[in-house]
């Protein structure tokens, strides 16, 4: 191979390596902030127990989710409270007031709310201990619920809401412990 040859394989090897690079940060780039999961038809057989059910019509819509972990937030409303480690929503490193809303298709009352937090299937210091549940239709909050010394993995919440579209939860992380991302595996809403 003749010292031409080389030079020029090796700028093909760099042209090739660069496009690969730029793509893959377009595809970061062109993610939304706010990733929402997609809408499901509702199902007839969909069990009536959980309104945050996907197969409900409910979507989940998050401040940021561990993509490269493939944590992605459909899991939190797939209504399986598995002990998989990946089927969980985990928020992004980067994100410092992380947060999830639950979506309904039309609106809901329900006067009960249990998270599965990642104390169900792993450390217990993984479980987040600080949150706010609010629901709300449109703009107005019609409820809220403030927890600031939660231990248990799978906390049963009272918040009594009346006809609302969603149900959002704003985590408070504690960065350089094990609670520096939140890790949720299930969000259950009880009528």
């Amino acid at each position: 191979m003749t010292s031409d040859s080389a030079v020029r394989l090796a700028y093909i090897a760099a042209a090739t390596y660069g496009l690969a690079l730029a793509f893959a940060l377009a595809v970061v780039l062109a993610r939304s902030p706010e990733p929402v999961t997609p809408a499901f038809d509702a199902v007839a057989e969909c069990s009536r127990a959980d309104l945050a059910h996907y197969c409900r019509g409910a979507r989940a819509r998050v401040s940021s989710f561990h993509a490269f972990g493939s944590h992605h937030p459909i899991y939190a409303i797939d209504g399986r409270s598995s002990e998989d480690l990946v089927e969980k929503w985990v928020s992004a490193s980067n994100d410092a007031a992380p947060w999830i809303e639950v979506l309904f298709p039309e609106p809901v009352s329900f006067s009960t709310v249990r998270l599965s937090h990642a104390g169900t299937a792993e450390a217990s210091d993984y479980t987040m201990r600080s949150y706010r549940l609010s629901c709300s239709a449109g703009a107005e909050v019609r409820g809220s619920l403030g927890i600031h010394s939660n231990e248990a993995p799978r906390p049963l919440h009272s918040l009594q809401c009346r006809n609302v579209d969603r149900l959002r939860v704003d985590f408070d992380i504690e960065p350089g412990t094990a609670r520096d991302l939140v890790r949720l595996y299930e969000v259950e809403v009880v009528p």
